[in-house]
C-alpha cells in the first residue's frame, strides 16, 4: 500500500489540478468536500476521488458518479495529516486522471459564498453592499471579494475586485465599481488571506439606478375648524418600463419633532400609484417624494407647505404681562401627544415643546412663553392621535412693539379732495395684529369726520371737501387691543376755485393759431403776385395795331414763297409796310392803363393805301383773315397776342401770363426793328415810342 501511495506521489507531486480542490468548510457545522471540473461527455462519465494519506499508509476511493463534486464522511477524514488526492474520470474504454494535488484538510479553509438577500444600493455606477462576514474558527485574516457582472448584450462576465470596509457589528461594507448604469446580474466570492476563494454567490440582479426625480403638482386646501388641511399630490412616474419602482412620501412637521412619531409620516406606494392625498395641521411642512427601486432610492422632489396663519382657531384666554405670555387651550378631542409652538415670524423656524402624553377631550391646559423680540410672534398647539394624526387646536399671533399708533402721512391737496398715502404699517405683515385704519378729519370749527380703511390698505381719498379751506386729519392703526380713538394731527389747506372760463380761452387761442397760417399763406400769396406786376412791368408787344399797306402779290397764289428768314430780293421802300397804332384801342399794361403820346409817323402813299387788302385787328377770331396775315401772327417774335387780349373763347390763357413774365425780363435791353416777311415784301414793325427806321434800299 506504502510503494502504490509513494507511486501516487511521485506521479501527482503537489501540483494543482485545474479547478481540482479538497477543502474544509470554516463555518459550523465542520464538512469536507472536494471539486473538480468536467472531464469528460457530460452525463456519460463517472468519477472516482482516490485520497491516500501518507502518515497512516492508508487509501480511500469515493466513487462519484456523474457528479463533479463530492462530500467526504467525517470519519473517514485525517484533517491534521498531510493528504493526496486525485480523480479518474471514464467513459467508454476511455480513462483520463488529474494530477495529484497535496494538503492538510485542517489548514484548507474555504469560507461559504456570500449569502442572498444582501442590501445593496447603486449610485453613479458604484455598487455598495453590506455582506455579513464569514464564522470561520480561527480566522483573523482580513478577508478579500471579487465581484463579477453581466449586462444584457454583454459576451461574458466582467471581473473587478471590490474595497472592503471592516464594520464594528456582523456586517461589512463592500464597494464594487461597475462603472456603467444599466440592468445588471451581479455575482460576489470572498476568501482569507491563506484559504480558497469561496463559490461564487447566487446572481444579484441589479436595476437600473433611477436618476431623476418624480414631476409633482400640487394643491393645498385651506384649514378646516377641525384644525386640518388637505395636501393634494400628483406626478408622472420614472422608469415606467419597470414595475420594480416604488414612491416613497414623508412629511416632516418642522415645528414640532416628536421622537417615534415622525415615522408615522412616511408613506410607501407602489409602483401603479399616481396620485395621493396627505392630511396635515396648519403647522409648517417638508414633503418630500422619491421613487425606489432595488438599485435605491433616486433623487427626493421635495416641496415647503407655509404654515397657516390666518384660522378661527382661539387660545381659551391669553394674558401678556411684559415679555411674558400664558395661553390657555381646551383639547377638542382627545390625542396622544400635543406640541406647544412659538415662533417669530421673520426668523427661521425653532422646534416646539413636544408633550407625549394622553390627553382627553375638553381638557384644559395651560402654556407659557415669553415675547422678548420686539416682532409678529405665532403661538400654537398641535396635537395627535393614532387615527387623525396631527391636528391644529389654537392659533394666535401678537405683535411685540410699543411705537405710536399714528401713521406718518404724504397730502396731496386738491380743489374739494384730497390724497392721504402712507407707507404700510409693520402690524400689517402680523396677521390679526392690525384689525384696520382709522381716518378722522375736521375743518377749522367743525365736527370730527370718521373713516374705516382696510389694514392690507395704504392710501385713502377724502371727498366732498370745501375749496379754500383749511383742514386737519390724522391717521391711526386699530389694534385688537386698542380703543380705537384718532386724532387729526396733521394740517393742509383745499386750494381756491380758479377763475371761470379758463378751458375757453384756451381752446379759442388754439382756433385763433390754427386758423391764422392758412391766412397768412393766402396774404402772402396775393401779395407776392401784386408787388411782382409792380416792380417788374411786362414788355410791350406789337399787337394791336393796323396793317396799313400789304402788297397785291400777296393775294396772288402762283408766286412762290420766300422762306421767313431769307432776305427780300426785291422791295421798294413805298411799299413797306408801316403798322402804326391803332388809335380806336389801347394797349393793356398790366392792372393800370397809361395813356401813350406817339408821335407823328409818315404816312404812306396813296397806293400803298390801295394794296392793303384787310385790316387785322386781335377780334379776327370770327372773321376771315388773310393767310400771309395769319401767319404773320404766327411767325411774330414773341408768338403770343399782347396781354390782355383775348383768346377765341373770351378768356384769357395760361400761356399769356407766363409770356408777360418774359417780356419783363427784357425790358432793360434795347428795342430793335423788327422786319417779317409775309411774303416777298419786307414788313417793318416800329415800336410803340415812334421809333422811325431809315428806308432801306432794296436789293437789286
Amino acid at each position: 500500500m506504502l510503494g502504490w501511495l509513494l507511486a501516487a506521489l511521485a506521479a501527482g507531486g503537489t501540483v494543482l489540478a485545474r479547478d481540482f480542490s479538497c477543502w474544509k468548510k470554516c463555518s459550523p457545522p465542520e464538512r469536507f468536500s472536494c471539486s473538480w471540473s468536467s472531464l469528460g461527455p457530460a452525463g456519460n462519465t463517472s468519477y472516482s476521488l482516490n485520497l491516500c494519506y501518507k502518515q497512516k499508509n492508508e487509501c480511500h476511493q469515493f466513487k462519484a458518479g456523474t457528479m463533479t463534486n463530492y462530500n467526504l464522511p467525517r470519519h473517514r477524514v485525517y484533517t491534521f495529516y498531510n493528504s493526496v488526492a486525485w480523480v479518474e474520470a471514464r467513459w467508454g474504454d476511455h480513462i483520463h486522471r488529474t494530477p495529484n494535488i497535496s494538503f492538510v484538510f485542517n489548514e484548507a479553509n474555504k469560507p461559504d459564498p456570500p449569502p442572498t438577500g444582501m442590501p445593496f444600493s447603486k449610485t453613479g455606477g458604484q455598487l455598495s453592499l453590506r455582506v455579513p462576514q464569514p464564522r470561520c474558527h480561527g480566522m483573523d485574516q482580513p478577508l478579500q471579494r471579487e465581484a463579477r457582472f453581466w449586462r444584457a448584450g454583454d459576451s461574458s462576465w466582467t471581473q473587478v475586485t471590490c474595497e472592503t470596509t471592516t464594520g464594528t457589528g456582523e456586517d461589512d461594507s463592500v464597494t464594487c465599481v461597475l462603472g456603467v448604469n444599466g440592468t445588471f446580474l451581479v455575482q460576489l466570492r470572498q476568501k482569507y488571506l491563506n484559504s480558497y476563494w469561496s463559490d461564487w454567490s447566487s446572481n444579484i440582479s441589479v436595476p437600473e439606478e433611477i436618476l431623476e426625480s418624480p414631476v409633482l403638482s400640487h394643491q393645498l386646501g385651506k384649514l378646516g375648524r377641525d384644525g386640518q388641511r388637505v395636501l393634494r399630490l400628483n406626478w408622472q412616474p420614472v422608469l415606467k418600463e419597470q414595475k420594480d419602482v416604488n414612491y416613497t412620501l414623508n412629511a416632516t412637521m418642522l415645528a414640532c419633532g416628536c421622537a417615534g412619531l415622525d415615522e408615522e409620516d412616511v408613506v410607501e406606494l407602489g409602483w401603479e400609484v399616481r396620485e395621493h392625498n396627505l392630511t396635515l395641521s396648519g403647522a409648517e411642512y417638508e414633503v418630500q417624494l422619491r421613487a425606489v427601486n432595488a438599485a435605491g432610492p433616486g433623487p427626493a422632489w421635495q416641496l415647503h407647505v407655509p404654515a397657516e396663519q390666518n384660522a378661527d382657531l382661539s387660545f381659551k384666554d391669553i394674558s401678556v404681562a411684559g415679555s411674558a405670555v400664558t395661553a390657555q387651550w381646551e383639547a377638542p378631542t382627545p390625542g396622544e401627544a400635543y406640541c406647544f409652538e412659538q415662533q417669530v415670524l421673520t426668523k427661521a423656524p425653532k422646534e416646539g415643546v413636544c408633550v407625549q402624553e394622553e390627553f382627553p377631550a375638553k381638557s384644559i391646559h395651560m402654556e407659557k412663553g415669553a415675547l422678548g423680540v420686539p416682532a409678529c410672534h405665532r403661538l400654537a398647539v398641535h396635537g395627535w392621535d393614532p387615527e387623525r394624526g396631527w391636528a391644529t387646536f389654537a392659533l394666535w399671533h401678537h405683535y411685540t412693539r410699543n411705537d405710536s399708533l399714528a401713521v406718518p402721512i404724504n397730502i396731496s391737496t386738491g380743489d374739494a379732495a384730497v390724497i392721504l398715502q402712507w407707507k404700510p404699517s409693520p402690524r400689517a405683515t402680523c396677521p390679526g395684529a392690525l384689525a384696520k385704519y382709522l381716518v378722522c378729519h375736521m375743518a377749522e370749527g367743525d365736527n370730527m369726520t370718521y373713516g374705516e380703511v382696510d389694514a392690507t390698505a395704504s392710501n385713502y381719498t377724502l371727498r366732498n371737501l370745501q375749496p379754500g379751506t383749511a383742514y386737519r386729519v390724522g391717521v391711526w392703526e386699530v389694534t385688537e387691543d386698542s380703543e380705537g380713538t384718532c386724532s387729526a394731527w396733521w394740517h393742509f389747506h383745499t386750494n381756491a376755485p380758479g377763475p371761470q372760463g379758463a378751458p375757453w380761452r384756451a381752446n379759442l387761442q388754439y382756433l385763433g393759431i390754427s386758423l391764422s397760417v392758412p391766412a397768412m399763406a393766402a396774404i402772402y400769396h396775393i401779395t407776392k403776385k401784386r408787388a411782382r406786376r409792380l416792380l417788374f412791368p411786362p414788355l410791350p408787344k406789337p399787337v394791336g395795331t393796323k396793317a396799313i399797306q400789304f402788297s397785291t402779290g400777296e393775294e396772288s397764289q402762283g408766286q412762290p414763297r420766300i422762306g421767313l428768314l431769307e432776305p427780300s430780293e426785291r422791295f421798294n421802300p413805298a411799299e413797306l409796310l408801316l403798322p402804326e397804332p391803332n388809335s380806336s384801342k389801347e394797349m393793356p399794361d398790366s392792372d393800370t392803363q397809361t395813356d401813350v403820346t406817339h408821335p407823328s409817323v409818315p404816312q404812306p402813299s396813296p397806293e400803298a393805301e390801295k394794296l392793303v387788302p384787310a385790316v387785322v385787328g386781335p377780334s379776327g377770331c370770327g372773321e376771315d383773315t388773310s393767310f400771309t396775315y395769319r401767319r404773320q401772327e404766327v411767325l411774330s417774335l414773341v408768338g403770343s397776342p399782347l396781354p390782355g387780349s383775348t383768346s377765341c373763347t373770351g378768356h384769357p390763357s395760361g400761356e399769356e401770363e407766363e409770356e408777360e413774365e418774359e417780356g419783363r425780363q427784357g425790358l432793360h435791353q434795347p428795342l430793335i426793328p423788327i422786319a417779317l416777311l409775309i411774303s416777298n415784301k419786307p414788313i417793318i414793325i416800329r415800336d410803340e415810342e415812334g421809333w422811325d427806321p431809315s428806308p432801306e434800299k432794296s436789293v437789286p
